[in-house]
């Protein structure tokens, strides 16, 4: 819950050799500590979930995983003056670095999620996955917008909402004790996806970030 994010972005920050990387993670980390306060302060974090499927999904989907990515990547999109490429790289190093204080908050906000194999393991490695892959699906959808090819973009865009859910759906089965085999195989399938597009992607671009 900890470690994965954070040494993945140590990762990141080392593969591109570039300083700037490093001022988009703090920036990230900056915001996920202000959110996380703010939170903190205004919000109740432990909730009765309901024995039903969609309550349950848009709680998850919405509260921790979609809306606080979209929103936090608007902003810095639209506030920053920097090139379109390097704004688009900009995604998984600004989202990760704010998902590793984000993240670890929810759980530890909600204590009965500390005991839980599937939030101290399967989420961060959730939530990682569901950030690459948006991250290779964002970059699609510009390349498809900039070339005027709608069939690459409206694909790539269809693909972000569907991998951005998968994190939400798998969070809420597992919370109505949905056959748990099956959550955590599908979240190994998911995660080796996520693997298998970041291997192919930093061979094709040797600093694929940045």
């Amino acid at each position: 819950m900890f470690a994965l994010i954070p040494v993945v972005l140590l990762y990141t920050c080392i593969k591109a050799g570039n300083r700037f990387v490093n001022l988009v993670v703090l920036s990230g980390v900056f915001i996920g500590i202000l959110v996380s306060a703010c939170t903190a302060v205004f919000s109740y974090m432990h909730r009765i979930p309901e024995y039903a499927f969609l309550p349950n999904f848009l709680y998850f989907f919405l509260k921790f995983y979609f809306v606080p990515m979209i929103f936090l990547y608007a902003v810095y999109f639209f506030c920053t003056k920097d090139d379109v490429t390097v704004r688009l790289k900009s995604f998984f190093p600004l989202e990760a670095a704010f998902f590793a204080v984000y993240m670890p908050y929810c759980i530890y906000a909600d204590g009965s999620a500390l005991r839980a194999f599937f939030f101290l393991f399967a989420k961060p490695v959730l939530c990682l996955s569901m950030i690459f892959y948006c991250s290779i699906f964002l970059n699609n959808i510009f390349y498809g917008i900039q070339e005027k090819k709608s069939a690459v973009y409206i694909v790539n865009f269809i693909s972000f909402l569907l991998v951005s859910a998968v994190p939400a759906v798998l969070e809420t089965l597992w919370l109505l004790n949905f056959v748990e085999i099956a959550v955590y195989a599908v979240s190994v399938l998911y995660a080796s996806g996520a693997l298998a597009m970041f291997y192919v992607k930093t061979r094709q671009e040797s600093r694929y970030f940045f």
